[in-house]
């Protein structure tokens, strides 16, 4: 990847969108094994706050092309298996109609709730103070 964007990568915006994400898919790495880096000191953990910052930095500047991005690879929206990532943009009745689908609300109230959830809340609510 690195050695890919010392060549010349036609396309306006193109080499700079593709630099970007390959710092993400560095500082991701990093984070994620942040515990592995910090223990055998190859960073100190100034650093790997430094990262992280960093890395949410990215996450904001290529958050405007993530859509164009994801859209390059030519995945189909059953692949990517995401409401909010579908090809036609109609998200809200796609979130609705997967919601009434959900086995979670099959039931108005969830199994359990009349016999452990509610007693719970009852109790909280003679304890709170206003």
């Amino acid at each position: 990847f690195i050695e890919k964007l010392q060549q010349d990568i036609p396309g306006k915006g193109v080499k700079q969108q593709l630099q970007i994400l390959c710092s993400i898919y560095a500082l991701f790495h990093l984070h994620k094994h942040l515990g592995d880096f910090l223990s055998t000191g190859c960073i100190t953990p100034k650093q790997g706050s430094l990262a992280n910052d960093q890395l949410r930095s990215l996450y904001s500047q290529v958050r405007p092309n993530a859509i164009a991005l994801v859209d390059a690879f030519n995945y189909t929206d059953h692949y990517l298996s995401s409401i909010l990532g579908c090809y036609d943009g109609n998200v809200y009745p796609k979130l609705y109609e997967a919601a009434w689908k959900d086995p979670l609300n099959d039931s108005v109230v969830p199994d359990g709730f009349q016999e452990y959830i509610r007693p719970m809340l009852k109790q909280q609510l003679r304890n709170a103070r206003l």
